[in-house]
């Protein structure tokens, strides 16, 4: 990842259907770390789906919390991404994006930009460059594909010895193409430390810190045919730095194409073809007898800290019945 020193780790997006509330609590020779995690629903309707995820990691003696050397998520079975929206118009390119903001400096807070591209794809199609023209079709990929964003804190006591304080960030999250085998689409997230934070005033090059992470949903069923779609979420180093994740308050919608959207264009500028009815990105399979659907959190650490598995059950969404 470029230019990452005091990189953030990067929370897991998570599927907008799955709610829940994990409390864990695992203990490791010299430490006891502790993770918390909560979720909060709203899904009155398939096209209106949203969800907040709050994250917590800190360890009990006062240490830096490990960081997991394996974490992923799985998602019920029937669980998938609607491939209307794994075109070109909604896939962002997360690298691509921070180095073309990045190559047009502004005194504008860079998470500020990221949460506000509209000015920035102004700014592009008013330049005559190849480049600009081409940085600009990415940035309007990753409006409409934008799924939320978020804040939180990293603990970088291990990497740099001066970062004695949590370092704040911000970071906005998009839709975007697979990058390992086997994935069917990923999250890209773009972030900074907020330049706010007495920390980073103290320190001011964390501040030009942008830095991208991309999470790959894989197509992995498991036996039991429980769970179908995996998150896998980047853990280790990150140009050599290894940071550990304090707090994450993220908060997400799904997108939704609405029936009569112009999809292409033809000469002359008009439309040559409408989406036919309205869509959601996440395809909600059918309840289970139960009433509920399964999630599963899987995470590993280095000895002597054991693996942990996580199972929990949300309510199915009325909708999915």
């Amino acid at each position: 990842m470029k230019r990452s020193i005091e990189a953030l780790v990067i929370v897991p997006m998570l599927l907008t259907i799955v709610a829940m509330a994990i409390l864990g609590v695992c203990g490791i020779a010299r430490a006891e770390p502790v993770q918390q995690f909560a979720f909060q629903l709203t899904s009155a309707r398939p096209d209106d789906i949203a969800v907040r995820m709050l994250l917590r990691r800190f360890d009990t003696t006062g240490g830096v919390p490990p960081t997991p050397t394996e974490l992923s998520l799985r998602l019920p079975r029937g669980v998938a991404l609607n491939r209307a929206f794994l075109t070109a118009r909604y896939l962002c390119n997360g690298v691509a994006l921070r180095d073309a903001l990045d190559a047009h400096p502004s005194g504008t807070p860079f998470n500020t930009r990221v949460a506000h591209l509209d000015a920035f794809a102004r700014e592009l199609a008013r330049s005559h460059a190849k480049r600009d023209r081409a940085a600009l079709a990415n940035v309007r990929a990753c409006e409409r594909g934008r799924l939320g964003g978020g804040t939180g804190t990293i603990d970088a006591r291990d990497a740099i010895a001066v970062l004695t304080d949590p370092i704040p960030f911000g970071i906005s999250i998009f839709l975007s193409r697979a990058t390992v085998p086997g994935a069917v689409a990923a999250i890209a997230v773009v972030g900074a430390a907020d330049e706010r934070a007495p920390i980073v005033r103290r320190y001011p090059v964390v501040a030009g810190v942008h830095a991208v992470e991309v999470e790959n949903f894989v197509s992995d069923p498991t036996p039991d045919g429980l769970y179908g779609l995996k998150l896998m979420i980047h853990t280790g180093p990150i140009n050599g730095f290894q940071v550990s994740i304090s707090e994450v308050d993220a908060r997400a919608r799904s997108l939704v194409l609405r029936r009569g959207t112009c999809l292409a264009r033809g000469r002359g500028g008009r439309c040559a073809r409408r989406q036919r009815a309205d869509v959601s990105l996440f395809e909600v399979p059918r309840c289970p007898a139960s009433g509920h659907f399964s999630a599963q959190l899987f995470s590993s650490y280095a000895p002597p800290t054991p693996t942990v598995t996580t199972t929990v059950e949300v309510p199915c969404p009325r909708f999915a019945s």
